[in-house]
Order: structure tokens, then C-alpha cells, then sequence
């Protein structure tokens, strides 16, 4: 926990995060899980509910267990991540007018899926 005065600024970015997250659920540009794991250390350090509530969650909290806690994802989430990521990044391809940044949205798409390829596979 921090002091007083930190607190409700920690509990603001927590909420925050997870509105941005959420949206970033649809919107390819926007990253979901950067501000799903920026909510979870704001609240991990604010406010013991909202921590809960968030671990506890039933759509998010499996992911951040998993991969805070467990240090890898489940088949079935690796495979949801991908998918969604590759849905999502492939629509903000075909839409980006620009090659450069066509490019790059590609290269980051890519290495995230190095990163997720690399995980540990948990147990479904």
C-alpha cells in the first residue's frame, strides 16, 4: 500500500486502465493487456477490493492470473489472444494508409507473438 495521498491518484489509474483496456478489446490500435497489467499493479498497490475484484473477474482475471501468477497462458487463451490480435492488427493493416506504417503495425504483431508463443503452457 501507499501513502494517503497516492492513493486515489493509483485507484484513478486503475480505472483508467481498465476502461482503455476494455476499449482496446475492439479498437486494434488501442493495446488491452499493457493497461489490464498497468490496473492490476495500481490497484495491487491501492486498494485490496479493487485488486480482488479485477483477479476475480471473470472474463480478465483467469489472463492476469495466469500470466502474473502462473507465468504462462492456457492453450485456449493463447489461442483467443492470437486470434483477436491477428483479427484485429490485420483490419488496422488494411485500413492504415500509409506502407510505413502497415509495416510496422506488422512487425509488432509479429513479435507479440513470439513473445505469447513463448510462454508457458498451463494446463486447460
Amino acid at each position: 500500500m501507499v501513502s494517503a495521498p497516492l492513493r486515489p491518484l493509483l485507484i484513478l489509474l486503475g480505472g483508467v486502465s481498465i476502461v482503455l483496456g476494455s476499449i482496446g478489446i475492439f479498437i486494434p490500435m488501442l493495446p488491452t493487456v499493457p493497461f489490464l497489467l498497468l490496473a492490476a499493479w495500481s490497484f495491487s498497490r491501492s486498494s485490496p477490493k479493487l485488486r480482488a475484484w479485477l483477479f476475480e473477474h471473470p472474463r480478465l482475471g483467469p489472463y492476469l492470473c495466469n500470466f502474473l501468477q502462473r507465468k504462462g497462458l492456457t492453450r485456449t487463451q493463447l489461442h483467443r489472444c492470437l486470434l483477436g490480435k491477428w483479427a484485429g492488427i490485420s483490419l488496422a493493416i488494411y485500413l492504415a494508409p500509409i506502407m510505413a506504417v502497415k509495416v510496422g503495425l506488422f512487425l509488432i504483431a509479429t513479435s507479440v507473438s513470439i513473445y505469447l508463443l513463448r510462454l508457458k503452457r498451463l494446463a486447460d
